[in-house]
């Protein structure tokens, strides 16, 4: 199969529509705002470059303009004492775990004179292997969030005393006990042993306590069937470095699915073609996510067909292997025979491959289970005896709960880090019962939908403030240690837990509890300092399988309906997931790896259903599921989704969340629905879909700018490329250039290189980078504006399947159904700044703000520019950044940095930027600069490896390098002699020092 493709951005794009086509020709539609700069002066000045330039000539108009300016006069007060192991200007790191969301990834946390200001990943911890998501690198900023609880609350009332707080709640915990009421305790899915311990110290006190697990997303599925099949209550342990055929239904296992930084990091070790093997990943799933996007075959589907799908895919492999098949008369249809050929790969990999679902149907898991362990995988593949710590929640014990407090039986409430207000599917249900409690307690850091019906707020430490273990993996524990003194007048939850049962506060530290768990002190020691503590592993093997499956696909084909109505998925965001972090500007400003949208849900249909049902991009609707309803919702038309779905993503519609993320999109919480004991993510029946008439304009940034059909992304398949590694490279070009050539031979020489095949698209760079060098966020309304920052993104393309389904869809263009966009191949490709040879940037500068360093840099020279945009104008990548307004300090932007303690987070080591200047990608020069000296302190060279940019850093596929292509045994050096190494755009002869290594696939 040929991959030589045309590309595009967006259905806009592909069509060519008339304001699409029109939007591109002005690229900096707007004129600079000199009034509002010069409104001190007499001047009439029309607003635009020339005028300006004319009155005032390049050097006089800098100084007015910096004349202007009002100098804000800050003081620096020194040390009295110098703290110990700090040294200005200096970091110090520590090794914690993240609490960002509940994986449980080990972290770097990097402090500057007693403030954190970054997370990266910890290389020592087996899950995170160096890396962090977007979640996690974007956590640090709710550590200085304003909108955090100071004190604890009574009432709606803040108490600074926690004394008189802990009297009153002892006192009713004792009095619900002696009336013979019950206390319940609701709990993330704990995995902190300490925590465990500190909770039996509660019951022990409190006779007849129960705790029960209550988290915003299940996998009740999973764990219920492994009980059902193996004994077993547990997530297993998924080894995708020892899988070459993955088949995934709808698992969204590199972007949200249980723990996507750790299978990242596994998929990537599989996905190198260079001896010419990769691994082979199919993907069934109804709406395009993440991993979908980066399987090299995928299978649009309907959630409610799954179940068929299953069991075709279990009758085909034991047809195949010969083996006892389900007796059942339906079968999926898809196209291209996929099952089948699906079966013949895995079993062709028998012990080496790996079938995942999604679902959160027990019968589905129980057929995957079956599936997996017909080909051999459990042991090889997949660890039931290392298991997973990830989630113990079951739906039913919690639903138990809520049975039991609208009976008035449950007449005391602990709420320990979540927040079922919110997220739970019958809030109004929970509400009414919490009523009838006499004593309800939660512990948010900050005022949620949760503590709005609480009397009592006792807010818990943020993560970075606090002594913690957790065991995300049988025989891992990763430690959690405070890197600086409480920001508030916060305690512990763990703390406020021994308190209530009866311990002293010298008991009830954290420090000393947790600690007395962990005997031997040089093992505390080295296990703080480390991050974990990694114990000998069970040898994994093949477990004896109990369940029904018969029972189970009976079960499945009674249940699946047999019409083709339209169905909802209801799914989660790669950086926004579940809602928790809904107040955090950076995953807002994150564009979605694959719609590109910041900052909104929407409701996201097929190009088929949109013209079925004549839905246009950005119409407001309101969507009705039987008694359920959305209002005023926009819709996005987006290419992959499965014909006849619908979809809405969750982590919105918080009315309780601070100032970034209160009212902010759709929350679609209430849509979800418990049958036979498992949260469902998917509905099927009366879908009502209305226009209001209105239009909402999505902050979309995918389309800003077109490729115009340059030669931008490179792909072939495996086959090609095995016949030819220069496959889609062979034409390498020698222009002849009017510049004078530098000899870089000498010192170093800075570059990149960046892995088409093992870049994901999922984010973690651009929040990285974001946090590095201090880039302001500039919010929803800039967005709409192509007003974006991101010194890099990850620009995504689609393609059409095959070369005929590209003519197909020149045919339907025209039709009233277009359903060639149900299915479309997708490349995701970080774009940065190229630091080129021969910028064009820097011959368009009139101020020479952008020059060209001895080391291969191109250079910004902030208090040069005077803003004359040329520079962006004539940058074929567009990856230069004009700051309209000065984001810091400026009410209009309230994102957290417009007050002292949101400007805790900003690395002291980079210029923030003011009104008036261009910016973009530095290579993170102030990393270089930093190895450099560290190498000069030491008496030594600087040695590959020594010097990570941000993004690189933060990759969980690995897919940037950085280094010295002086160095001739630098990896980015080999990168840049292999075969598959090419540069963006190199037939303009600008010589970027960025290189790509073309996409292979295995179809």
């Amino acid at each position: 199969m040929d991959l030589n493709n045309k590309y595009w951005k967006g259905i806009e794009e592909a069509e060519k529509h008339p304001e699409f086509v029109s939007s591109k020709k002005n690229e900096f539609a707007e004129a600079l705002p000199l009034e509002e700069v010069l409104n001190a002066t007499d001047l009439d000045l029309s607003s635009n470059r020339r005028d300006f330039l004319k009155y005032f000539g390049f050097s006089v108009s800098a100084v007015a303009l910096a004349a202007c300016q009002k100098t804000q006069v800050k003081y620096a007060i020194p040390y009295v004492v110098n703290p110990e192991n700090v040294t200005p200007g200096n970091a110090n790191y520590y090794a914690s775990t993240c609490g960002g969301c509940n994986t449980g990834c080990g972290i770097l946390v990097k402090t500057r004179e007693g403030r954190p200001i970054k997370l990266d990943g910890n290389e020592l911890s087996p899950i995170s292997k160096g890396a962090l998501c977007a979640t996690g690198q974007a956590s640090i900023l709710s550590l200085y969030d304003i909108n955090r609880l100071a004190n604890p609350v009574k009432n709606g009332n803040e108490n600074e005393n926690w004394g008189e707080l802990d009297k009153e709640i002892i006192a009713k915990l004792e009095g619900i006990v002696a009336s013979g009421g019950k206390i319940t305790i609701v709990t993330g899915s704990s995995k902190s042993p300490s925590l465990a311990k500190a909770l039996e110290v509660f019951k022990a006190k409190y006779a007849g306590t129960e705790v029960v697990a209550y988290d915003p997303i299940s996998y009740s599925g999973i764990l219920l069937a492994n009980e059902k099949s193996f004994g077993k209550r547990a997530l297993p342990s998924y080894n995708f470095d020892k899988a070459d055929v993955i088949v995934s239904f709808g698992a969204d296992f590199l972007g949200t699915w249980i723990s996507p930084v750790e299978y990242t990091k596994q998929w990537v070790t599989k996905r190198n073609p260079k001896d010419g093997k990769l691994s082979k990943h199919y993907q069934f799933e109804s709406i395009l996510s993440l991993t979908g996007s980066n399987a090299d075959v995928r299978v649009p589907m309907k959630e409610s067909k799954e179940g068929i799908y299953l069991i075709s895919l279990y009758n085909e492999i034991a047809r195949q292997m010969n083996g006892s098949q389900i007796p059942v008369a339906q079968k999926a249809e898809l196209a291209g025979n996929s099952i089948e050929k699906a079966a013949k790969d895995l079993v062709a990999a028998s012990g080496r491959s790996l079938v995942v679902s999604k679902s959160n149907v027990t019968e589905h898991q129980i057929l995957v289970n079956a599936i997996n362990l017909m080909l051999g995988n459990y042991g090889a593949v997949i660890d039931m005896n290392n298991h997973s710590n990830q989630s113990n929640f079951i739906e039913s014990d919690f639903e138990q709960f809520v049975s039991n407090l609208s009976s008035g039986s449950v007449k005391g409430v602990i709420f320990m880090g979540t927040n079922p207000v919110y997220s739970y599917h019958n809030s109004s249900k929970l509400v009414e019962g919490l009523k009838k409690a006499s004593l309800v307690v939660t512990t948010s850091e900050q005022k949620d939908e949760t503590s709005e019906v609480a009397g009592y707020i006792c807010p818990d430490s943020h993560f970075l403030e606090s002594w913690g273990d957790s065991e995300p993996k049988k025989g891992l524990i990763s430690f959690t240690q405070p890197t600086i003194s409480k920001v508030f007048n916060t305690r512990q939850a763990i703390e406020s837990i021994l308190i209530w049962a009866g311990l002293s506060a010298a008991e009830a530290d954290a420090y000393t509890f947790i600690k007395s768990s962990y005997e031997d002190i040089d093992v505390w020691n080295k296990s703080v300092h480390d991050g974990v503590i990694v114990s000998a592993t069970e040898e994994s093997a093949t477990p004896s399988f109990s369940a029904n499956v018969n029972e189970a696909a009976e079960k499945i084909v009674s249940g699946s309906s047999k019409s083709d109505s339209s169905e909802l998925i209801v799914y989660q965001k790669v950086g926004v997931k579940d809602g928790n972090l809904a107040n955090n500007p950076w995953l807002h400003e994150t564009p979605d790896p694959i719609s590109k949208v910041c900052y909104d849900n929407y409701l996201s249909v097929s190009k088929s259903e949109a013209e079925k049902n004549d839905l246009k991009q950005n119409d407001v609707v309101n969507i009705s599921l039987g008694n359920k309803k959305i209002e005023n919702i926009p819709v996005l038309i987006q290419p992959g989704q499965a014909t006849g779905t619908y979809a809405i993503a969750l982590g919105y519609g918080r009315t309780q969340s601070g100032k970034v993320g209160k009212n902010l999109g759709k929350n679609a919480y209430p849509l979800l629905m418990v049958k036979d004991g498992n949260t469902l993510y998917n509905y099927q029946g009366s879908i009502t879909v209305e226009k209001t008439g209105e239009k909402y304009v999505l902050a979309q940034t995918q389309t800003h700018h077109t490729i115009e059909g340059r030669d931008y992304i490179r792909e072939a398949t495996l086959e090609e490329f095995k016949k030819n590694p220069y496959v889609r490279n062979d034409h390498k070009i020698d222009l002849v250039t009017l510049w004078q050539e530098y000899d870089y031979t000498t010192g170093h020489k800075w570059g990149m290189a960046i892995d088409l095949n093992a870049c994901t698209g999922c984010g973690a760079c651009i929040v990285s980078c974001h946090i590095e060098n201090n880039v302001p966020v500039v919010g929803r309304d800039e967005i709409r504006l192509r007003r974006e920052m991101h010194w890099m993104r990850i620009d995504r393309y689609y393609s059409f399947y095959t070369p005929e389904q590209y003519l197909t869809k020149e045919k339907e263009i025209e039709s009233s159904e277009s359903t060639v966009y149900d299915n479309i191949r997708v490349v995701h490709a970080p774009m940065m700044c190229q630091h080129c040879e021969h910028a064009p940037c820097e011959t368009v500068c009139p101020v020479l703000a952008t020059t060209h360093s001895t080391e291969g840099l191109n250079q910004m020279t902030y208090n040069r520019c005077i803003g004359t945009k040329y520079c962006g104008n004539n940058c074929p990548y567009k990856v230069r950044r004009f700051n309209w307004f000065r984001y810091n300090d400026n009410d209009n932007f309230d994102n957290h940095f417009n007050n002292d303690l949101g400007k805790m987070v900003i690395n002291p080591d980079v210029t923030v930027r003011t009104r008036g200047v261009m910016e973009k990608c530095s290579f993170c020069v102030q990393r270089i600069q930093a190895g450099k000296l560290s190498a000069k302190r030491e008496g030594r060279k600087v040695k590959d490896g020594d010097i990570k940019t941000a993004c690189a850093t933060a990759c969980p596929s690995n897919a940037i390098v950085f280094g010295d292509m002086n160095d001739p045994e630098s990896e980015i050096s080999k990168l840049y002699k292999n075969e598959r190494s090419y540069h963006m755009l190199e037939e303009v002869g600008i010589k970027p020092s960025v290189s790509y290594l073309t996409k292979i696939r295995n179809v």
